[in-house]
């Protein structure tokens, strides 16, 4: 899903909270409905709309917050960064001790 929508999203927070959590929600309205066994008291339209509310507040405030970032300091490494990396880059660590 990643690579078919061209997500830069390392750490999968996407698909494992966007898209399970989705599921999540639509499906307790499903499976908690009497005429699955469940124990009813839930609506399916109230867990979709809770759902939909969800992702659309989600998505807006990381569009806010990730455009003030890209304008002020930037979200890239330049290409020589990226080839050394962000531990090198940024944090000015390295994987290996070298002082012996």
């Amino acid at each position: 899903m990643q690579n078919k929508m061209k997500l830069d999203d390392i750490l999968g927070v996407w698909p494992l909270h966007g898209v399970c959590g989705a599921w999540g929600g639509i499906a307790a309205g499903i499976f908690g409905s009497e005429a699955f066994g469940g124990l009813g008291g839930v609506s399916m339209a109230s867990q979709f709309i809770g759902t939909v509310v969800g992702i659309v507040v989600a998505v807006t405030g990381s569009a806010v917050v990730y455009g003030i970032i890209k304008k002020t300091v930037g979200l890239r490494l330049t290409d020589e960064e990226e080839y050394k990396g962000a531990d090198l880059s940024i944090h000015k660590i390295g994987a290996v001790n070298e002082d012996g």
